[in-house]
């Protein structure tokens, strides 16, 4: 379930408890990259934020964009290492609170839907990666609205809905 709040935040939660939150910044940020040109390639990055001490929500305040090392097509985005490396960075300069929460990319349709390839992507970073949380938010930003689901090894992902930025 997806709600936007008076002061821009989108909270969010799922079946099983869990729940976080985008800050309007972080909305800002991922519109921007939305590929509403016929020339635009797709983008990603991670999504960087912070586990609330009391709900275990995540708390997504920051983002990791494209860049050097990333491969870019219109219908496709490779994250290279150095977002793991930007994310690293990123827990230093917050005193190691901040960690990686989630993965965003764009798709060029108007409420996006996650693709195969999606699918492969999102079960290798859960199978393979360390976590501070029990899950990922997995954001997809289409042309009109961005869609949000939530992650966990071993399970489908779950679709809490989409919202216009």
């Amino acid at each position: 379930m997806l709600r936007r709040l008076n002061d821009g935040f989108v909270v969010w939660s799922a079946p099983g408890g869990a729940c976080g939150s985008l800050s309007p910044q972080v909305i800002e940020l991922l519109n921007g990259w939305a590929q509403r040109s016929c020339f635009s390639n797709e983008a990603g990055g991670l999504i960087l934020g912070f586990i609330d001490i009391d709900t275990e929500g995540l708390l997504a305040e920051c983002l990791t964009t494209p860049g050097k090392g990333d491969s870019r097509s219109r219908t496709g985005f490779y994250r290279s290492a150095r977002h793991q490396q930007e994310a690293k960075i990123w827990n230093r300069q917050t005193a190691g609170r901040g960690t990686q929460i989630g993965l965003w990319h764009t798709h060029p349709e108007a409420d996006p839907t996650p693709s195969d390839v999606d699918l492969v992507d999102c079960s290798t970073v859960l199978k393979n990666g360390r976590f501070d949380s029990k899950g990922l938010l997995y954001l997809i930003v289409g042309t009109r609205s961005i869609g949000c689901w939530y992650a966990q090894q071993g399970k489908s992902l779950t679709h809490l809905g989409h919202f216009h930025p």
